[in-house]
């Protein structure tokens, strides 16, 4: 053998042990030096219900509506109603309600399920109805969503949630104040106290309603 072919015969015996060491050396490696530097990323993603529902509604009823209620918790508590048959305030609450727009609002059930996560919270609700109870609407206020995303006047229609467009303040200081002056009348010093106290009273409870009245019944029997 030639003096050149052994030279090319070591340099090639050299370069297959040096190949051979890296592949055990990788093989102690920690797994994380091992894997691949790019990796799938797992998104969770809102699935939109609901698809046929129009973009944006507004409010409408061609019915004269008789009774105004209210909702508001912690004021009043949770799932509970008032109501009045005040004219002016009905009129105002119309006004208030009648031909606004609310545009559809996408966020909401991931807005709810951080919500869901929170301890406290507070919530409003106002709705206009019939002398029988039929209720003509039903808008509901969240304060949380208007301090952390946007407006908070919104309506529900099943699973599709619409925002209130426009400036919500009048709407807004109305229940606030419709709020307090069913608490003071209802609530002070507790509801039984006030139920009995035999002053007349502009808001009254469910069971104080013809619709729940006539029947006995001491909660709502509306649909």
């Amino acid at each position: 053998m030639s003096r050149s072919a052994r030279i090319g015969l070591i340099v090639l015996a050299l370069a297959i042990a040096v190949v051979g060491a890296g592949a055990v050396g990788m093989a102690f490696l920690p797994a994380a030096v091992t894997e691949p530097l790019v990796k799938p990323v797992a998104q969770s993603v809102e699935l939109l219900t609901g698809d046929d529902k129009p973009e944006t509604i507004t409010v409408d009823f061609d019915e004269q509506p008789a009774v105004l209620g209210i909702s508001n918790y912690p004021s009043i508590q949770l799932g509970a109603m008032r109501y009045t048959t005040d004219t002016s305030l009905i009129d105002r609450a119309s006004e208030l309600l009648k031909g606004k727009t609310f545009k559809r609002w996408y966020g909401y059930a991931s807005y709810r399920a951080k919500a869901n996560d929170m301890v406290g919270g507070c919530h409003s609700s106002i709705e206009l109805d019939t002398a029988n109870g039929a209720k003509l609407c039903d808008v509901s206020y969240d304060p949380g969503y208007e301090g952390n995303e946007g407006p908070g006047i919104y309506i529900l229609d099943g699973d599709a949630a619409y925002v209130m467009e426009g400036d919500q303040a009048e709407l807004n200081d109305f229940m606030g104040q419709c709020i307090q002056d069913a608490y003071e009348q209802t609530c002070l010093p507790d509801p039984q106290t006030a139920r009995d106290s035999g002053s007349a009273r502009t808001w009254l409870f469910e069971d104080e309603m013809p619709w729940n009245a006539e029947s006995g019944s001491t909660g709502s029997a509306k649909e």
